[in-house]
C-alpha cells in the first residue's frame, strides 16, 4: 500500500509563557465554540482555522495538557496514523504549545506491503526511519501544522522539563468515530508495565 506521508506547516501562532499553559483545560474532542471557554491559547488556536473549519459543526477540537521531564514521552510510543481505518481522508490542524517534546512526522511518499499484519506497519516505518531511507520533519513549537490520516508520525522525548499543551482540530471523521460526548475520551492509564530490553529502556525516565 501506498503512503504520501506529509506535514504542510501553515502559519506561526502566538507563544505563550508557562504559567498560562499550565491554566489551559483539556478538551475532549468538543466543538470549536466550546473549545473556545478553555483559555487564551484554545481561543488563538481557533482563530487561526480557516474559515470553513470554523463553521463545520462536525469539526472536533482534542487537547492534552502535560507537565514533562526530560526522557518522558507524552503519548504512546512509536509510529502511528490517527484515524487510519476510518474512509476517506480525516485532515488533523495541530499545533503544540510548550515546545519540550516535540511530534515527529514521516514526510515522503513510500510503500508498505499489505500481508495481512497491519499491526507491525509501525515497526516497519522506524526501521525505514532508522536506515535513512525516508525523510521526516519536526513539528515545531507555535506553528499551526496541516496532516491526514495517511502520516506516520511518532511523539518524541521531551527534551526539557515543563508544560506542554497539544491542540487539534479534525475534520472528515466518519460519524461512526465521532465522539457522543459519552465516557470519557481522555484518559489516564497506569497499568503499563515495560517488559522488552527496548521498552525497560525507554521506561527507565519515568523512575528516575
Amino acid at each position: 500500500m501506498r503512503f504520501q506521508s506529509t506535514l504542510t506547516l501553515q502559519r506561526p501562532l502566538p507563544e505563550f509563557s508557562a504559567e498560562v499553559i499550565r491554566e489551559e483545560r483539556s478538551q475532549c474532542r468538543v466543538p470549536c465554540d466550546v473549545a473556545m471557554h478553555a483559555g487564551p491559547i484554545h481561543r488563538a488556536f481557533i482563530e487561526a482555522l480557516p474559515e470553513a473549519w470554523r463553521a463545520d459543526p462536525d469539526v472536533e477540537i482534542f487537547s492534552r495538557l502535560l507537565w514533562l521531564k526530560p526522557g518522558w514521552y507524552p503519548i504512546a510510543l512509536g509510529y502511528h496514523l490517527d484515524w487510519g481505518s476510518s474512509p476517506g481522508c480525516v485532515e488533523t490542524l495541530m499545533a503544540n504549545f510548550g515546545g519540550c517534546s516535540y511530534t515527529e512526522f514521516v514526510d515522503d511518499t513510500f510503500d508498505l506491503p499489505d500481508d495481512g499484519d497491519r499491526r507491525t506497519w509501525g515497526h516497519r516505518v522506524e526501521a525505514m526511519v532508522e536506515r535513512g531511507e525516508l525523510r521526516t520533519a519536526r513539528l515545531p513549537a507555535n506553528t499551526l501544522a496541516r496532516f491526514d490520516n495517511a502520516s506516520w508520525h511518532r511523539a518524541m522525548p521531551a527534551e526539557t522539563e515543563g508544560w506542554r499543551i497539544l491542540v487539534r482540530a479534525i475534520r472528515g471523521l466518519d460519524p461512526a468515530h465521532q465522539h457522543n460526548g459519552a465516557g470519557t475520551f481522555t484518559t489516564v492509564r497506569n497499568t503499563y508495565r515495560p517488559t522488552s530490553p527496548e521498552e525497560r529502556r525507554r521506561h527507565a525516565p519515568y523512575r528516575a
